[in-house]
């Protein structure tokens, strides 16, 4: 407990609420992992002339690598500018806790937490959306070319267009997250 000198009465010390709300989409990632993974795999199976074993086991490491990767990245720049775009329009944490602690203890604060509109986590999430998209597609695209390469027999041939076949499926399978999350918050 910190204990705010002016009114003498403890409030609970606030956290950043910020990063835990964007690291509950997290979780959504890991459970569509093994469709993105089919997704992808089908696509880029025939273009990149693999057969369907192969491609999965390809854009399953691809996928994992991104999303270690991606993750924890995107969070980050996504909370950031989440946290700038609240500061901006409603003031900082610390003007907030004030008002908080002056405005009637803990019932004040529980209904205070919800204090910001749900439109900064939107954009907030929105733009990790577009940030792990980018990381994807890299990412994957580099293994994809590297475990390309060591099979010489048929690099030449699809190398040039791997970064293109990865990129196109990673907007097949972010397509389908969009529809899966468009439909759960459809349902709530």
């Amino acid at each position: 407990m910190i204990y705010d000198d002016r009114v003498n009465n403890p409030f609970p010390f606030l956290a950043d609420a910020i990063l835990p709300s964007l690291v509950l989409i997290w979780p959504i990632a890991i459970v569509l992992l093994l469709p993105i993974v089919a997704v992808e795999a089908q696509y880029a199976r025939k273009r990149l002339n693999l057969s369907f074993g192969q491609a999965f086991r390809v854009f399953a490491v691809a996928n994992v690598a991104s999303a270690v990767i991606g993750l924890p990245i995107a969070t980050m720049v996504a909370g950031a500018v989440q946290n700038k775009i609240e500061v901006h329009f409603f003031g900082t944490r610390q003007t907030n806790l004030d008002q908080w602690s002056h405005g009637g203890g803990a019932s004040n604060l529980a209904r205070s937490l919800g204090q910001y509109p749900r439109w900064t986590l939107i954009a907030a999430a929105a733009l990790m959306f577009v940030v792990c998209f980018l990381i994807s597609w890299w990412v994957e695209a580099a293994y994809v070319k590297w475990w390309i390469a060591r099979r010489e027999s048929q690099a030449e041939s699809v190398m040039p267009q791997a970064s293109r076949t990865v990129r196109n499926a990673n907007l097949l399978s972010y397509a389908l997250v969009t529809a899966i999350s468009l439909g759960v918050l459809a349902l709530l």
